[in-house]
């Protein structure tokens, strides 16, 4: 890849895409950039951090330091720097001014970058001018090499001078356990210099968490070797769970001297980890985001199935007798994942990241819930509660957003859904984001003679009045991120967004349809039934209200990563090249015996499941990544067996006698897959028809 042509092709785009190009407020512009860098430089994004000081390299400083880059550090900087007269004497000009801000800024020591860009925009052309780069920096060559950048200056950059050792470097549990306390007690001390003995409420918070943690197996046995805020929440609420007299750490205040010291300590250690953590820790701290995703699950109080599921694909059908909770799941992963902002907790019945669609039995094409164009009372465009939810969802990237829909097979799925469902598999990975095709074209958004109107219903935007000639006055004016969707919506189209997760459930009786295999191919089908044991009297003790966790859920326990095996194969043979050779080979002989079981059957797998089978492997690695892979693939297998093989098969006994006896023996090493075998066939054997549906 040329670089510097990308790159010029990517400050375009961002340049069209947000209005005000370099003056646009949104962080998020700069993402398929960064993503370039950290594509082709082999850093983690959060090493990466790019900037716009318009025409003035002095604004420079000030945009380096913000936000949480004022104390950590940084492994390369991108300053964008506007060039208004356009000539190649005042980008030397430009840069050099750059350069002095910048070594003026590193060598203060409060943040540390070791390489900064200087990327001139001189009338829309860019060209990457100059390089500050530490005198400790491994990626300096590199940058000049690939960027052919004619200035650099090479300066010593102090490093966290207040620390011993640089914050990247992976402390062992003895070293960093004693030195997180130590900085723990001083950031107490600023903001709260008169407070109580502040050694003996730390012992009492210590002696409270310590003994319990080696119970949980996440190989922590000191609440100081958890610097991570998001998974410390997830423990907190683990160890609630599991051990009933801990409970007092939900509470704000408790008057028992012990436990209000202890929870009072809490609340300052959650500050620390926001605040400090970042900047002292970073090796740490960066070990154990790659840890979030194990600890969520751990953490989890729905079946992890599901939650591998979704990120494998996501769109689910949860399958069962009517009254075992389907929607109820649904709506509780809402529940769990909502954040407490933007006002999508406003509705406690209800969040804001959930949405419930009724399918309807005269339902036979898409225009329910995709809407269409209509030419009564002049030409405008109907919306749907389902497009308004999708358009909602991009306004919150970051948050998981739930369909569901209900008792979806009243109507044939692959009539009313036939849109979703093909446009459901051309997802793909570009720049860091999965993206489709569009359900609905930018045609529709950018059509001038309802535009106005579209816009300001798709945010629920009320009329106010109209005027002396008729046109809508609307109560209030879209917010700059609500613009900045419909521009993409008139850019792009709707497509579906890359935090949206569809679940329909199903009951199987003889009100609804039977699903085509178009529908069973592109889906990840969870059955639900009625647990083992004496599930009538569980159900007075399971927590039968929908209730908010105390601190939301991880998005990465809900949201995909990745959409193709090829990126899976990549990613894994970073550090395991051959264990991802024997992957391969044990993945295509699984499938190949599979189909061999299948012969003179309908019913034979081709790449959708190769592809689905990898994706659920990676998830469970993501998981835990000491699992042996032989243990991750034959869950990995089990589970694609009954998600996405079982459910497809269907038929009488001459079609499926042989076949069934083979599976049975080929799925013996699969517990879940062995027993639903079990189950069709013995339904075989009694009516001369089975299927995967009880």
């Amino acid at each position: 890849m040329d670089i510097s042509s990308e790159l010029q092709s990517r400050y375009t785009n961002m340049c069209q895409t947000f209005e005000g190009g370099l003056s646009n407020t949104s962080t998020k512009k700069f993402d398929p950039i960064i993503q370039l860098f950290s594509e082709n430089f082999n850093l983690p994004v959060e090493d990466i951090y790019a900037v716009g000081s318009g025409s003035r390299p002095g604004n420079i400083e000030v945009r380096l330091s913000q936000g949480t880059r004022a104390t950590q550090h940084t492994k390369l900087g991108l300053t964008f720097i506007v060039n208004d007269k356009g000539t190649p004497e005042n980008t030397a000009k430009l840069t050099n001014s750059a350069f002095v801000t910048i070594e003026k800024f590193l060598g203060r020591g409060k943040s540390s970058y070791e390489n900064v860009l200087v990327i001139v925009d001189s009338k829309g052309t860019i060209t990457v001018s100059g390089l500050v780069h530490s005198n400790k920096s491994i990626i300096s060559k590199r940058l000049i090499d690939a960027l052919s950048i004619p200035m650099v200056k090479e300066v010593e950059v102090k490093h966290n001078p207040n620390n011993s050792s640089p914050t990247d470097i992976l402390l062992p549990p003895e070293i960093l356990v004693p030195r997180v306390k130590e900085n723990f007690i001083k950031f107490w001390d600023i903001i709260d210099q008169h407070g109580a003995n502040k050694a003996d409420y730390i012992n009492k918070f210590e002696n409270a968490i310590n003994p319990y943690l080696p119970k949980l197996d996440l190989g922590y046995t000191h609440v100081f070797q958890i610097l991570d805020i998001e998974q410390y929440e997830m423990i907190v609420e683990l160890l609630i769970k599991k051990f009933p007299e801990l409970s007092y750490f939900s509470k704000s205040r408790n008057n028992n001297g012990t436990k209000y010291q202890a929870i009072s300590t809490q609340e300052h250690y959650r500050n620390f980890l926001r605040i400090i953590a970042l900047s002292d820790f970073r090796g740490n701290l960066n070990i154990q985001k790659d840890k979030r995703l194990y600890v969520a699950v751990q953490s989890s109080e729905t079946d992890n199935s599901y939650l591998r599921a979704m990120r494998t694909k996501p769109f689910l059908l949860l399958a069962g007798i009517s009254g075992t909770g389907k929607s109820r799941i649904v709506k509780q992963m809402a529940f769990d994942s909502c954040p407490d902002k933007w006002g999508l907790r406003n509705d406690t019945t209800s969040p804001g990241n959930y949405c419930l669609i009724e399918v309807k039995p005269n339902w036979h094409d898409s225009t329910e819930l995709l809407g269409y164009e209509s030419h009564i009372n002049g030409l405008r465009y109907n919306l749907t509660p389902f497009v308004k939810f999708l358009a909602k969802a991009m306004l919150h990237e970051d948050v998981p957003f739930f369909v569901c829909l209900d008792e979806m097979n009243l109507a044939p799925v692959e009539q009313y859904f036939a849109e979703f469902l093909s446009v459901l598999e051309s997802r793909t990975k570009i720049d860091g984001h999965i993206v489709s095709e569009p359900l609905i074209k930018n045609s529709i958004f950018a059509n001038a003679e309802y535009e106005t109107e579209l816009k300001h219903e798709l945010f629920d935007v009320k009329i106010k009045a109209k005027d002396e000639n008729g046109l809508k006055i609307y109560e209030a004016d879209l917010s700059e991120n609500e613009n900045q969707v419909y521009e993409t919506l008139k850019k792009h189209g709707l497509r579906i967004p890359e935090n949206v997760i569809v679940i329909g459930t199903v009951n199987m009786d003889e009100t609804t349809h039977q699903f085509s295999r178009k529908v069973i191919d592109r889906a990840m089908t969870i059955e639900m039934n009625l647990p083992d044991g004496d599930p009538f009297m569980d159900f007075f003790n399971n927590g039968s209200e929908l209730v908010y966790r105390s601190v939301p859920t991880s998005p990465s326990l809900y949201l995909a990563t990745e959409t193709k095996a090829s990126d899976v194969i990549k990613a894994l043979s970073e550090d395991n090249a051959e264990k991802t050779d024997w992957l391969k080979k044990e993945v295509a002989s699984f499938l190949n015996n599979l189909n061999e079981k299948l012969d003179s059957t309908p019913f034979k797998v081709a790449y959708r499941v190769q592809n689905e089978l990898m994706l659920y492997f990676y998830q469970l690695w993501l998981e835990d990544k000491s699992a042996k892979w032989r243990d991750i693939l034959n869950t990995a297998c089990d589970q694609i067996l009954m998600m996405k093989v079982l459910p497809r098969i269907e038929g009488d006994e001459e079609l499926l006698e042989e076949p069934l006896k083979r599976l049975a023996t080929f799925c013996e090493p699969f517990v879940n897959a062995h027993k639903k075998i079990k189950d069709m066939s013995d339904r075989l054997d009694q009516s001369r028809f089975t299927s995967f549906w009880p």
